[in-house]
């Protein structure tokens, strides 16, 4: 089974606190990642950061369904995926750190893994495509 991996750091003009919320902001996803076509939050941990979350993406090899599982730190989010239709696994990870009152760093790392029959060169280019919208995307959001 294919696994693609990417991983891409930028630092955005917003206080630490304020990035964090919004990557755990799941359901305004679909505002700032292109690829995500609806994102639907399950369930809920006590504290109200998402546990559980479902997504309807698409990107130049298709469309997937797939639900997600969270895990939250002090710098952070990770994630697993519980299930999906053309992805076998997805595990990724933010991590934020304050550059300074007003910056913040953030570093987003995606696997996937999957059965496709596409190329590796596409499958390589649509991923790093994928983690560039999404830090572009969440750049360009809180500092729009």
């Amino acid at each position: 089974m294919p696994t693609d991996h990417a991983v891409q750091t930028v630092v955005i003009a917003a206080p630490f606190d304020t990035v964090l919320a919004q990557v755990r902001d799941v359901e305004s996803q679909t505002e700032w990642v292109k690829e995500v076509l609806a994102a639907e939050l399950l369930e809920e941990y006590e504290d109200g950061t998402p546990a559980t979350a479902h997504f309807k993406s698409s990107t130049t090899i298709g469309t997937d369904d797939y639900t997600l599982a969270y895990e939250h730190f002090d710098d952070g989010m990770a994630w697993s995926m519980v299930k999906g239709k053309l992805q076998t696994a997805q595990d990724a990870r933010y991590t934020l750190r304050p550059v300074d009152d007003g910056h913040t760093e953030v570093t987003f790392d995606l696997t996937i893994s999957h059965n496709l029959p596409v190329p590796g060169f596409i499958r390589s280019r649509v991923i790093k495509g994928v983690v560039s919208n999404t830090v572009t995307g969440l750049k360009s959001y809180l500092e729009g």
